[in-house]
């Protein structure tokens, strides 16, 4: 054979993509009715496996001009007429009487289109493949009438020939703008090639989802509405700033390990614009993702690199408000957090993928981790991510956000990026700890906190670790709408989340140190315990893995999803507290001006 492997791109590389110029010959227009490729000898072994992948429904994946080879389907639904359609790759062979047959001929048809506005232009809009086995080394063609090829795992070697035929027409309706929507997604059919209405029923899944979704937007909603209402009217009605308002005012104290703290929340923020980011742009250009997969991938390194200046901004902001002093905060360590904020996330995902490959790896998975996807991203990583990060924190470094937000006259306490606790006339609420509400208490508070989020993404879930392993082969562009939309809800909750638990935890505690750890690993993990559980479902009930491997891996991918998607949320749960605490203590210091 003189095949040789395809040079990617880096989004083919990291998707899994392998390519390889087949033996297979085209000359345009011009018509081969049987050529003979070549004589293979299959010993036992080869014999063995092929019976095995037969007898296991394999496909073959052939690309011609950018689009897929695929099998031709007629439905017939009784009201439009007779519809061709598309689906992508053709089979290795059949079973018979528990017999494997090989289909060692195809007779590839190539359709193709005569441009309007140059009709010296053509372009492919079609690839269909039918593929027949035969047992002499003819091309039958249209005929019945011949034997086929029995592969027989008894034998020590069979000689197998390879032959094929090249048809090529035009097809004058079909544009190449249009030509992927020919094809569907392989679930949609039964056994007989029948179209299914699997799609229609999944599309009124994911709409009660979407209800469901408002619904419980609304009735958190109307808790963060009370909250609002009840602190800051309290702080206007008072002479002196209410409850919250004095405790709020004694809550700008640095937690422990902030640098930590800032890295992580950093990190939060970039996956959240990589996730609204790529949403969007599916969405909005990919209006039907076959074909489009390595497009969408390369948008979405795109987008996550970008994010990185996001990850660096919000972490310098983050360390800025609650460090001690301004002095702290000098060039050398922008650089680290700001860099670790938009790396160490992906470099941490990054190391356990590629130990969790090397336990199970299998160099004709197409989902096992090459090295050279290791060196892609180690690129990216090292001449982009980091850069783009520390961009971001320079330029944090000497600007303030929550001052720009709220530009009115600030209380003397809050006039400079680092607010100073001021004292009070009145004594700070305290509890005992002893006498925390149940809600607060750690179990509680996880289990409680998790629920609505948990609601939102239920169902959408489903699909998103489905993809980790499996690709569809077409995907409706409102599918991406109905993901992003569970993905804005979903923050749209964790914001309104965290202003509630950070309400409750100052109103019910004495004491306000490390409030904001307390507010990021609660709402991070109050989501992540419910995801895990669903994942593991997921895999036992739902998912048809058979190989070792697979469970493995998608295990370790969906744990990082998991993990990545807490992390946002508690970031953004953080950053709504904190303003939220700002915005108390702006009401109560404007009051006592």
């Amino acid at each position: 054979s003189s095949a040789k492997p395809v040079h990617l791109s880096v989004a083919e590389i990291i998707n899994g993509d392998r390519f390889w110029q087949s033996d297979y010959r085209l000359a345009f227009l011009k018509d081969e009715p049987c050529l003979r490729i070549c004589d293979r000898v299959m010993h036992q072994r080869s014999i063995e496996k092929s019976v095995e992948i037969i007898k296991d429904d394999y496909i073959a994946h052939w690309v011609v001009d950018g689009i897929p080879a695929s099998t031709t389907f007629i439905n017939d639904d009784g009201v439009s007429g007779p519809k061709k359609y598309y689906i992508p790759g053709f089979s290795l062979g059949y079973e018979q009487d528990g017999d494997a047959y090989i289909n060692n001929h195809v007779m590839i048809v190539i359709r193709f289109h005569k441009e309007s506005d140059d009709q010296e232009k053509y372009s492919i809009v079609g690839v269909e493949v039918y593929p027949k086995s035969v047992k002499e080394a003819v091309c039958p063609g249209a005929t019945r009438g011949y034997e086929h090829f029995k592969l027989d795992p008894h034998q020590e070697e069979q000689l197998v020939p390879f032959t094929y035929s090249i048809y090529w027409r035009e097809d004058p309706d079909l544009e190449h703008k249009d030509r992927w929507k020919m094809y569907i997604d392989p679930s949609t059919i039964d056994e007989n090639g029948n179209i299914i209405q699997a799609s229609s029923k999944n599309t009124a899944i994911h709409w009660v989802s979407l209800i469901n979704s408002f619904v419980v937007l609304s009735f958190v909603s109307i808790i963060v509405a009370f909250v609002l209402m009840t602190t800051f009217r309290s702080n206007l009605a008072s002479e002196s700033a209410s409850e919250f308002g004095q405790v709020a005012q004694s809550s700008f104290t640095p937690p422990v390990f902030l640098n930590l703290l800032s890295i992580l929340t950093g990190s939060g923020i970039q996956f959240i614009f990589t996730l609204l980011g790529s949403g969007l742009l599916s969405f909005v250009f990919f209006r039907n993702t076959f074909g489009q997969q390595t497009t969408i991938f390369s948008a979405v390194i795109a987008v996550l690199i970008i994010g990185g200046f996001f990850a660096g901004f919000s972490s310098i902001q983050l360390f800025k408000l609650f460090s001690t002093s301004s002095g702290e905060l000098n060039l050398k360590k922008t650089i680290i957090i700001s860099s670790l904020s938009g790396s160490a996330l992906i470099t941490l995902s990054l190391i356990v993928v590629v130990i969790a490959n090397a336990l199970v790896f299998d160099s004709d998975s197409p989902r096992s981790f090459k090295f050279g996807t290791f060196m892609c991203l180690f690129l990216i990583y090292v001449v982009l991510q980091i850069p783009i990060s520390v961009i971001g924190g320079i330029i944090s470094k000497n600007f303030n956000l929550l001052t720009k937000l709220l530009v009115k006259k600030m209380p003397d306490f809050v006039s400079s990026s680092v607010p100073l606790k001021k004292a009070s006339n009145k004594p700070l609420p305290a509890s005992s700890s002893r006498n925390y509400p149940f809600y607060l208490k750690l179990p509680f508070s996880l289990l409680i906190l998790g629920i609505c989020p948990c609601s939102i993404v239920f169902i959408e879930s489903r699909f998103l670790y489905v993809a980790l392993l499996v690709e569809r082969a077409s995907t409706s562009y409102f599918m991406y709408g109905f993901i992003i939309s569970a993905a804005i809800l979903l923050l749209v909750v964790m914001v309104e989340i965290g202003i509630i638990a950070t309400y409750l935890r100052l109103l019910n505690v004495g004491s306000q140190v490390n409030w904001q750890w307390w507010t990021f690993l609660t709402c991070s993990f109050s989501i992540w315990i419910y995801l895990v559980p669903l994942s593991i479902y997921h895999l036992i009930f739902k998912m048809k893995l058979l190989d070792s491997g697979s469970p493995v891996l998608y295990m370790v991918y969906t744990t990082i999803l998991n993990t990545v998607v807490s992390i946002a949320c508690g970031s953004l749960a953080l950053w709504s507290a904190t303003m939220f605490v700002y915005a108390v203590v702006y009401s109560a210091g404007t009051k006592e001006d």
